[in-house]
């Protein structure tokens, strides 16, 4: 008997950061909390701060597995794909249940939604979470990540610093530069570096 198709897993793929990644997609293509200019994969069909359980834990477990079985060998398993990976519950269990098959297993997040203490909560479970910062001022933020009506860019890095605080796994944080939108400004508006 053949395996089933892997719906949600993918790879691994090769990553600059992350080395052999095999990818875990939590989400509908294109659910997300942004819709980014910058995206690879275009405009978001579904922009939300619900947070669903979109695929069993079971289900998203057992592809993993079976992409391990069929010898992947990747060197982290990392929760990203097609949308943002924290609107996916219950992430807690997700994690805890790869974790208990594989590690190092990492999130890839916009970190949009770190101003949730559940979600922060949650998050605390992996061994990496790369959360990302693409603007320094608001209209920089509304123009580049194009966010949810709800969110604005203080709430964003509150969350961030909030997690800072209470994470103790790898926290990469990762930055898109864009030419003519964001720059090294921002390095010194928000972390107070350079001049």
């Amino acid at each position: 008997v053949s395996p089933p198709p892997l719906r949600h897993v993918y790879g691994p793929v090769p990553s600059r950061r992350l080395g052999r990644s095999l990818g875990v997609d939590l989400v509908p293509p294109k659910t997300c909390t942004y819709d980014c200019v910058y995206c690879q994969l275009g405009r978001t069909t579904c922009l939300t701060l619900e947070r669903r359980e979109h695929v069993g834990v079971d289900v998203l477990v057992a592809e993993v597995d079976a992409a391990l079985a069929a010898g992947a060998a990747p060197d982290i398993v990392a929760l990203s794909g097609s949308g943002e990976p924290t609107l996916y519950r219950p992430l807690r269990e997700l994690i805890t249940a790869l974790r208990s098959r594989f590690r190092p297993v990492a999130v890839l997040t916009n970190g949009s939604l770190l101003f949730d203490p559940l979600v922060r909560d949650e998050l605390r479970e992996a061994d990496v979470v790369m959360p990302s910062l693409d603007a320094g001022d608001e209209s920089t933020f509304v123009g580049v990540n194009r966010p949810h009506p709800e969110l604005d860019l203080a709430t964003v890095v509150d969350g961030l610093v909030a997690f800072r605080d209470e994470y103790r796994g790898q926290l990469w944080l990762e930055v898109m530069l864009l030419a003519g939108l964001t720059g090294t400004y921002m390095f010194t508006d928000i972390f107070g570096l350079g001049g």
